[in-house]
């Protein structure tokens, strides 16, 4: 009869003093730079947020803002020289893995956090069956033999709707089509059941069609063993159905946080707000396709101030002399703009009151003058 560990099955950790045992993975002011022949890039500059036992969250935001490095990061996957993480904490069940060793930082990689790349052809083993590359994770993590490492690779083959996963299991990457290589890696991230499941961009290289069915298979995969997970897209419209908390980031910032419905229902920050524009719409049809004007800033040349300004349509001089902080809307959610300011506030919640989306850039220089 084959074993399989659930998330948990291994001796608890001890929680951290003061951090709270429900929170599984918990980022403190993580701060990533890269050292190049130009200069510093900041890719990851003060990041902050916590994922609950189970629970699901969203980093969100455009290609270059940092997400993908916040992801290696908490991985410890970042090449030394020439990056480096600063500093911060990532605390996962009641370990930093910043302050762990190699040795113990390999047994906690695909043991107990596992990590689904955006190319799953990039990511196997051309040279390798499925069958082999999935045992191999599931013999490095779980004293098991080899028939039995066969046995739960099959079985996470079948668990990922891979069909016929007995003959499956002995073909090779370039014989599966993309959503059925990127099931062999979701199969193999889950193999050894983990606590946290990290997904960059799952669905990026796969066909319309095929993103819904990965979505839906993460979803109801993580809900089923009891995974968290922490879902990296560039879409707001992929986590609408998918996370129960989002992240905005842009350029190696956090500019929004809060529930997906609040963050997709009446976004706070203009950056958000022009995500979720650029979504096509049936409602919109015949009208122009709304984009972000500009482009994120050359990582060597940032911005003095908030560092969307330069493309935000409601700046005013105050984003572009000074970077606002991360302020506290309360519930859980927060948002990185001046407007949240207490000297700009009482002003925000007349016009919001009003039925204003936004404040619009007329007010901006009324409340400035």
């Amino acid at each position: 009869m084959t074993t399989r560990l659930e998330p948990g099955a291994a001796p608890a950790s001890q929680p951290a003093p003061g951090r709270d045992p429900d929170v599984v993975l918990d980022v403190r002011d993580l701060r990533t730079y890269f050292h190049v022949m130009d200069g510093t890039v900041k890719a990851v500059d003060g990041v902050d947020f916590q994922i609950k036992r189970g629970g699901r969250l969203a980093l969100v935001g455009e290609s270059g803002c940092g997400k993908s490095v916040t992801a290696l990061s908490i991985m410890r996957l970042i090449d030394q020289p020439p990056g480096e993480i600063a500093s911060g904490e990532v605390w996962f069940d009641g370990r930093d893995l910043l302050s762990l060793s190699d040795r113990e930082m390999r047994d906690v990689r695909g043991g107990e956090i596992a990590m689904i790349f955006q190319e799953p052809m990039t990511s196997l083993n051309p040279v390798l069956t499925v069958g082999d590359q999935i045992m191999e994770a599931v013999k490095l993590h779980q004293d098991v033999g080899g028939k039995e490492a066969r046995d739960l690779a099959t079985a996470a083959l079948r668990d990922v709707g891979v069909p016929a996963p007995e003959r499956r299991i002995a073909q090779y990457p370039h014989e599966l089509s993309g959503g059925m290589r990127q099931r062999v890696m979701i199969a193999m991230a889950l193999s050894c059941r983990p606590k946290l499941l990290i997904a960059d961009e799952p669905t990026t290289a796969l066909d319309v069609t095929i993103q819904r069915q990965i979505l839906e298979l993460i979803k109801v995969v993580q809900e089923r063993t009891g995974t968290a997970l922490l879902l990296i897209t560039h879409d707001l419209g992929v986590v609408a159905e998918t996370v129960d908390d989002v992240v905005v980031m842009y350029a190696g910032r956090i500019m929004e946080t809060g529930t997906v419905e609040e963050v997709i229902l009446e976004p706070r920050h203009p950056y958000s707000r022009g995500l979720l524009a650029s979504i096509p719409s049936r409602g919109r049809r015949g009208q122009p396709l709304h984009v972000i004007r500009g482009v994120v800033p050359n990582p060597f040349r940032m911005p003095e101030g908030c560092k969307f300004e330069p493309r935000c349509p409601y700046a005013w001089d105050q984003c572009k002399v000074e970077e606002p902080e991360l302020y506290d809307l309360g519930g859980g959610r927060s948002s990185r703009c001046w407007l949240y300011d207490a000297r700009f506030r009482e002003r925000l919640r007349r016009f919001e009151a009003e039925g204003s989306e936004f404040v619009p850039p007329e007010v901006l220089t009324e409340l400035t003058a």
